[in-house]
């Protein structure tokens, strides 16, 4: 992957605001994002049918639902860990993941968020399956799950401090 300069957007305003596509499930994160990453490992490019995935790291307790039960399956991910994404029980739409490595821990889908305004990723993982691209030079790059997330979220907070109000450092 190339890196680039890059002028890192404002982190959005809370609550951060999403749902499904059928509107069954809506959602409102309201506690400030952990760190945002994106995914390039197959399954993760092929849900969103793009170049890799953008997910949202949010505390549990930050994450406020409406909605409908969500229909839930687990996959065992590249690291060995259990992943449940959970999804829309009425049109299948990927929403969440519920880490069982993790449970305080939300991990949202960026795709469903109304607005498309978002902080860009501090990390890039699973990028021996990654096309040609190109990231800013201030984002972390791993190959295979090699990363732990307090080590995401350490870098996310040194690329948008909290004392910034959301400002790129």
């Amino acid at each position: 992957m190339k890196r680039i300069a890059f002028s890192r957007p404002r982190l959005p305003a809370l609550p951060l605001e999403g749902g499904c596509r059928c509107g069954a499930v809506r959602y409102a994160v309201n506690a400030r994002l952990m760190a945002v990453n994106a995914c390039h490992c197959d399954d993760c490019k092929r849900l969103p049918g793009g170049p890799f995935a953008l997910y949202l790291h949010v505390a549990k307790g930050g994450l406020e639902t409406l909605g409908e039960p969500r229909g839930r399956f687990i996959r065992t991910g590249d690291s060995g860990h259990a992943i449940p994404p959970e999804r829309c029980a009425q049109r299948g739409t990927r929403i969440w993941h519920l880490p069982e490595v993790a449970p305080d821990l939300v991990i949202l889908c960026d795709g469903t968020l109304d607005e498309s305004r978002r902080a860009s990723p501090a990390l890039h993982m699973s990028t021996e399956y990654a096309a040609a691209d190109a990231v800013a030079a201030d984002t972390l790059v791993v190959g295979s799950f090699q990363m732990t997330r307090p080590a995401l979220w350490a870098r996310f907070s040194e690329i948008y401090p909290a004392s910034t109000e959301g400002e790129p450092a």
